[in-house]
Order: C-alpha cells, then structure tokens, then sequence
C-alpha cells in the first residue's frame, strides 16, 4: 500500500515540473572554451553596469552588448565584440560574428543558433548595446555643424544632416558615404581599403529616391560635397558670392552680373578684370575684360572657374601701387567674411 502511494506521488511530481523544463533540451555540447565567459558587471566599473542600454542599433568593434537569453542563465550577460567583429558564448560552438549586424539581427542569429544547437527549443533573446562604446558617424562638408554624431539608434542620412543643422546653400550636387574599411579579415590578408559610395544630394533632398536615405553605419565619413563659388565685386549692385548650379555646373561673366543684379552707372564696364588664382603658384593673375562689348556681343562671354572674382571698378578708379588683383582679393574677402552673404545661381 506504501508503495503504491509512494508511486503515485512521483509521478504527480513529475507532471508538476514538467512545464518548468519543457523549454530545455538536455545539454550535449562540450564545455565551453577558456575566456568565453560573459563580462562580469563589476568589470563595468565606469558606469556601464547603470548605464542606459539601446536595442536596434547597428553593432561595431568594441561595443559591449547585453544578451539575456530567457530560462539560460549559462548564455545571459555582457559581451565584448572582439578586433574580429565577433563575440565567444558559453554552449555555443565557436565564434558569432556580430559586428554591423543590429541588435535585433543578432538577436534572431542567436535565437537560430540556440534551436539549431539543440540547447534551447524557443529561445527568447534579447540584445542591448551598453552605450558609450564605439557608434558614431562624422558629417563634414556643406553642413551648418560639421561633426561627430552618435548613432543611438537608427539614424538615416537626411536625419543626420538635420542634426548637423541642415545642408548649407553652398552645398553641391554629391554626397560622399566612406564605409569604415573591414578588419574582420585574416590578419595574413592586405589592409581592407574604405569603400565609398555617391549620391545624388538634390535627388535625396526632394524624395525622389527614398532609397537613397541609407542609414549611417559605425565609423562612416559622410562629406556634403561644396558648389563651386564665384565673387562679383566692385560697381555692381549687389556685390556677393554666389554658388554655380545647374546641370552644366558653369556660370559665365553675363550670369555673373546678372546674379549681382548689374552694374551701378558709374561702372567703367571697359576696364573689368577677371581675377584668377594662378595653377603654378599662390599668385593671381588678371584677365582684363570689356564688358561693354560682352553686352553688345562683340566679345567672347568667358565662362568663370571656381573662386574667380569678377571685378567691376567704379569710373576714376586707380590702383595705385596697389595691384587691381589685391583690390578685387579684398573686396571678395569682405564680401565672404561680414554677412553680404552666399547666394545661389540659378540653374543655367
């Protein structure tokens, strides 16, 4: 009779654990490999151990992560992504690699991998960075705050440029993106060379292509390229620098002064002067023009390179012992330097 209650009562108690396990599958593998263990939080003594985490974003060399694996406190912990990209988990064969992957991408790697492995049968995973370690891009070129952003979570270019307060009217036509070269490769093997890619910045401005809104990736340089800019100076109404744009990306000496609204009366429109720094030294050199005959035809309108200053004197003017380049030079200064500001051309 004992042992007929005895018999009931074991198999009562197996039935009453049995959801508790039903998630593990017996563990087979071998132990893990020396130094796979999670990151300890007392190894997070500079504050990592309170610090905020972040999930979706994308993971880089470096980066701590935070993976709690639901009912496995043997996989639960801290990480370190490894010079490699990868990261080394107690009960999982070999490396992970994790790096550019987001943490909602590693996350469902893991998950795979736990029920591929046969050590969990519906793993529940989940990924954090520690924030503070390696997520940034820089933003150079054409933009009102040149800079080092943080990428806390998924960031687009077009959400990037609004960080760094928006493209400035000098800004050109491409956008540079410079990936981060790739180190993950044998250490045998040549150095990994940066690969960049160009995009159309007008195109992505007007939300023709949503594809071109990529999304910045850890370590990327994104330069707004510049317009090309040329001074008008001196006689004119509305001196200023203006920005070649257009799909021929040229602006001749007519577009020029017709972007500075014309010359004043007193112009002495025979003697303008194209100034031109010089290719071979740091010197400029004049190039004398007759406007009066650009405007009845009867000369050639040239077509201005980037930076030239195109010089209107006044009627009476003399140098003097200065040259009429260091006049013009000065002018554009001024002009460039103490808010006559930046204006665009227009699309020639």
């Amino acid at each position: 009779m004992l042992r007929s209650i005895c018999a009931r009562v074991l198999i009562v108690g197996a039935f009453s654990v049995l959801p508790l396990a039903a998630q593990r599958v017996p563990n087979t593998m071998p132990a893990p490999p020396a130094g796979s263990q999670p990151i300890p939080e007392s190894a997070t003594a500079n504050g990592y151990g309170g610090a905020d985490l972040y999930g979706g974003y994308s993971i880089g060399v470096g980066d701590i992560l935070d993976i709690r694996v639901a009912d496995e406190d043997a996989v639960t912990g801290r990480y370190q992504v490894d010079q490699n990209g990868q990261i080394v988990m107690p009960l999982l064969k070999g490396g992970i690699h994790a790096a550019g992957l987001t943490t909602f991408e590693l996350s469902k790697q893991l998950q795979n991998d736990l029920k591929e492995q046969q050590i969990l049968r519906e793993p529940a995973v989940t990924v954090f960075i520690v924030r503070g370690m390696s997520q940034n891009a820089t933003v150079l070129g054409a933009v009102a705050r040149p800079g080092i952003y943080p990428l806390e979570q998924p960031t687009s270019l077009l959400e990037l440029f609004s960080r760094a307060g928006g493209v400035q009217p000098t800004a050109g036509k491409e956008i540079i993106v410079t990936h981060k070269a790739d180190t993950t490769g044998n250490a045998g093997s040549p150095a990994a060379t940066p690969q960049s890619i160009t995009i159309d910045l007008p195109t992505l401005m007007a939300g023709k292509d949503p594809s071109l809104n990529i999304m910045a990736k850890q370590g990327d340089v994104i330069t707004v390229s510049t317009a090309p800019v040329v001074f008008v100076v001196g006689a004119v109404l509305h001196p200023g620098a203006f920005t070649v744009q257009g799909s021929k990306m040229e602006m001749t000496v007519l577009q020029a002064v017709a972007m500075a609204e014309g010359t004043v009366p007193t112009a002495k429109l025979s003697q303008a002067v194209i100034v031109r720094q010089s290719a071979n030294s740091s010197a400029h050199e004049e190039i004398p023009i007759d406007l009066g005959k650009v405007y009845k035809g009867k000369d050639t309108d040239k077509v201005l390179m980037a930076n030239d200053i195109l010089f209107v004197p006044q009627s009476g003017f003399k140098a003097g012992m200065r040259r009429v380049a260091d006049v013009a030079v000065q002018a554009a200064g001024q002009v460039a330097g103490y808010g006559m500001g930046i204006r665009l051309g227009q699309g020639f």
